[in-house]
C-alpha cells in the first residue's frame, strides 16, 4: 500500500540540521494478546519472531524483520513491513492454533510520524508529560502517552534521538500540524 490515502500525503517533510519530521510508508501493525503466564505460547511466539518478547513496560524487542513493543502485561504491538504482515498473521495463527490468543491487524488504525534530530526531545517536551530523562532515554524503548491532545505510542528507534510516533489516523493531521509548528523554532 502507498500513502495516497494518508491524511498526511500532502504534508511537507521538515528537514534541517536540528530537527526532521516525516511520515512513514504504510507499516504493518499487529496487536497480539496472550496470557503472560503461558510460557509455551510466549516461547512459540519468541521462536517464530527470533527474539524474546519484551517483558515489562517500555521495552521493545527487535530484529531486521519485526519490532515488538510491550503495551501491557498481556499485550504486544508487532510492527513489520506491510508486505510481510499477512504472512506473519497467518504463521502466528498456525503456530498457535491450540493456544488461547488474539491477533488483530491494527495497521489501518495507526499512522506513523517520525521525529528525529538533536532537538526532537525539546519538541516532544512541549506537549508530552513524559519525563524524558527517565523514559525513552535509550533506544528500543517505548511509552504510551499523549502529545498535546492526541494519544500516542512513542517508540525510540535509536540513541541518536529518532522517534516513531504512532497516532490514530483521525488525529494524524492535527498532530502533524502541532509537531510542525513546534519544530519551527529549531529549523535553520
Amino acid at each position: 500500500m502507498n500513502n495516497t490515502n494518508s491524511p498526511l500525503q500532502n504534508k511537507q517533510q521538515i528537514k534541517s540540521a536540528n530537527i526532521n519530521l516525516e511520515f512513514m510508508d504504510f507499516i504493518g501493525k499487529i496487536n497480539l494478546r496472550i496470557n503472560s503466564d503461558d510460557s509455551d505460547t510466549l516461547n512459540r511466539v519468541s521462536a517464530y519472531l527470533g527474539y524474546d518478547l519484551p517483558k515489562s513496560s517500555g521495552e521493545v524487542s527487535t530484529n531486521d524483520e519485526t519490532r515488538t513493543a510491550w503495551l501491557g502485561p498481556n499485550e504486544f504491538l508487532i510492527q513489520c513491513s506491510e508486505d510481510k504482515k499477512d504472512k506473519l498473521i497467518t504463521d502466528l495463527n498456525t503456530n498457535l492454533t491450540d493456544k488461547f490468543f488474539a491477533l488483530t491487524d491494527v495497521s489501518d488504525y495507526y499512522i506513523t510520524i517520525r521525529l528525529s534530530g538533536v532537538n526532537s526531545i525539546d519538541v516532544l517536551e512541549k506537549g508530552c508529560p513524559l519525563n524524558f530523562k527517565d523514559y525513552l532515554k535509550n533506544k528500543n524503548t517505548c511509552a504510551q502517552s499523549y502529545i498535546s491532545k492526541g494519544t500516542v505510542l512513542i517508540d525510540r528507534l535509536s540513541d541518536d534521538k529518532v522517534f516513531d510516533i504512532l497516532i490514530r489516523w483521525s488525529f494524524a493531521d492535527y498532530l502533524w500540524e502541532w509537531l510542525s509548528d513546534s519544530c519551527s523554532e529549531f529549523i535553520e
